[in-house]
């Protein structure tokens, strides 16, 4: 729906000057509006200066208005007994030019649909007499045969006729329904920036993405079933689905949607995560973009979250401290990778051990960028809706609503304990004091107690330096105030001589980084400056698109 304003100044009220019937009699300009259909105006100079156009049209002009009840369609309508079409004999019709339906009496019934019984039986008989003897009934009337062969004839032929005009009624609807059904599909795929998407995929012949149709994810993940769901967050459910080719999927369907603003950036958004190529991230495939809420397609992962391999069945007690270090090491280089190497940076605003992922050699893979934005670049792009996990969440962050590459230190920081301790981040069910675990971890810290914390199947007297080495940056991450955190480079080029120290015990854990770089290898933290930066050849484009979108 647009609206239209029309407003004079008071300066130049010309009312008086309507009593001028000619073109040289006070030649002042007129002050006049009028709705009416376009296709019937013809101007004329000397509608300006006298009412000739007023009297042309004896005070009327042809104008065509098209209205529709409320918001809702026939569907949600229906459920509503106090606004849906109340008359019997009537039917719902989505209105075509927007929100909101129409009712309309049935073929055969004339009046107002809106209200009950408005609608009342046209006696054709009456008002078109189409035969000789007709019979009027309800809806429709009978011409009685004259002789026994017509009445044959007549039945035959009705019901033939019927037949017709069943499908070709038929037919007509099906065509509707469908040519409405691919409007709607266009109007999402748009909506969700898909034409943005398929031009930088011409653009960039080598960005390996897919545009989905709703069908092959609803075949992938046999009609979305709940014996295929993987997951439930925040954001939305996570299915496994099979493709036609029999790879493996991840499909997450996104619960909403909350603004206009979300919708015309998802498409950028999602354009830049997609090209996002690093072992430790879990790969985004591609999009289906032609339904409401958009669906993405991630790679599958098999062996389930890091949270469901700590505190799972099993529990951790088969985890050694080497193989917590090591998935510690990989997710904090993946972090590192999306604030510093990533164009342009990345915020996770969501990271916990449920959205760490596990490979088939149990190598950790960060996910679900339901809560990620791209860093802003000033203060006016900062979020305003807090989002997160309680227990992750970064109290700054809580206090300020603006989320920084420190507010995902914090929340990896509570990882780190996870790993260390064994311990959920938040037992609801615990006393008070010990509900959180970062606040409780900090206490015990603070008192000199460390190891009363420390899961006892991780403690080793060869590990009890690297263990108050790992705790020590855990409690670094964990400062109230965001500029003493490490930067997640920092805290992955840490974890990664700590687990060099382990491998090969005979260099100290605060030996000089480049000296043990020459002795142990290249860092995983370093190499990631040598990746290409090609895959972000198009971020420019994608980011001055953002900034005139207003984010």
């Amino acid at each position: 729906m647009s609206y239209d304003g029309v407003y004079f100044n008071e300066l130049y009220n010309t009312t008086d000057y309507y009593t001028s019937r000619s073109t040289t009699d006070r030649a002042e300009y007129r002050g006049y509006a009028v709705l009416m259909e376009s296709n019937a105006f013809r101007f004329n100079t000397t509608y300006l200066n006298t009412t000739a156009f007023f009297d042309e049209h004896a005070g009327r002009v042809p104008v065509i208005l098209n209205w529709a009840v409320g918001n809702e369609t026939c569907d949600v309508a229906r459920k509503k007994n106090d606004s849906y079409c109340l008359s019997a004999h009537s039917r719902c019709v989505n209105s075509r030019s927007g929100s909101g339906y129409l009712c309309n009496c049935n073929v055969g019934y004339q009046g107002n649909p809106y209200l009950r019984d408005g609608c009342q039986d046209i006696d054709e008989c009456t008002a078109s007499k189409p035969c000789a003897g007709c019979i009027n009934t309800r809806g429709s009337y009978i011409c009685p045969p004259s002789r026994s062969l017509n009445v044959v004839a007549l039945a035959v032929g009705s019901s033939i006729g019927v037949v017709i005009v069943v499908i070709a009624i038929t037919c007509t609807y099906l065509f509707r329904e469908r040519k409405k059904l691919a409007n709607i599909k266009q109007k999402y795929f748009q909506q969700h920036g898909g034409m943005l998407l398929l031009q930088e995929i011409r653009l960039k012949q080598g960005i390996a993405f897919s545009i989905f149709t709703e069908a092959e994810l609803i075949e992938a993940t046999d009609t979305f079933d709940n014996k295929n769901i993987l997951g439930r967050g925040g954001h939305g459910t996570v299915y496994k689905g099979t493709l036609k080719d029999g790879s493996l999927i991840a499909v997450k369907r996104c619960i909403s949607m909350t603004s206009e603003q979300q919708k015309e950036e998802f498409g950028k958004e999602m354009l830049i995560l997609s090209q996002i190529n690093h072992k430790n991230i879990v790969k985004l495939l591609g999009s289906c973009l032609e339904v409401e809420v958009p669906m993405l397609v991630y790679e599958f992962i098999p062996n389930g979250t890091l949270f469901q391999f700590i505190h799972g069945g099993n529990g951790c007690h088969n985890i050694s401290f080497s193989t917590r270090l090591r998935i510690a090491l990989e997710s904090a280089v993946a972090l590192a990778y999306l604030h510093s190497w990533a164009s342009p940076p990345i915020l996770h605003g969501d990271v916990k051990s449920s959205n760490i992922l596990l490979d088939e050699n149990y190598a950790a893979k960060v996910s679900d960028f339901g809560a990620s934005i791209l860093a802003p670049s000033d203060e006016s792009q900062f979020v305003t809706l807090v989002q997160g996990t309680c227990g992750y969440l970064d109290p700054e962050y809580m206090q300020t609503s603006q989320l920084t590459d420190k507010s995902d230190v914090y929340s990896f920081g509570v990882v780190l304990l996870e790993l260390l301790t064994g311990k959920k981040a938040f037992n609801l069910g615990g006393p008070e004091n010990e509900r959180s675990l970062s606040q409780r971890f900090l206490c015990t810290v603070k008192e000199g107690r460390l190891m009363d914390i420390i899961d006892n199947r991780i403690m080793n007297e060869n590990d009890m330096g690297l263990l108050e080495e790992v705790a020590e940056l855990a409690r670094q991450c964990l400062e109230m105030v965001g500029e003493r955190r490490p930067a997640m480079r920092d805290v992955a080029e840490k974890l990664d001589r700590l687990s060099k120290v382990m491998q090969h015990p005979w260099v100290p854990a605060q030996h000089n980084p480049e000296e043990m770089e020459s002795l142990l290898g290249e860092s995983p933290v370093a190499s990631l400056e040598m990746i290409s930066s090609g895959n972000f050849s198009m971020e420019k484009r994608i980011v001055q698109g953002m900034m005139e979108s207003g984010r």
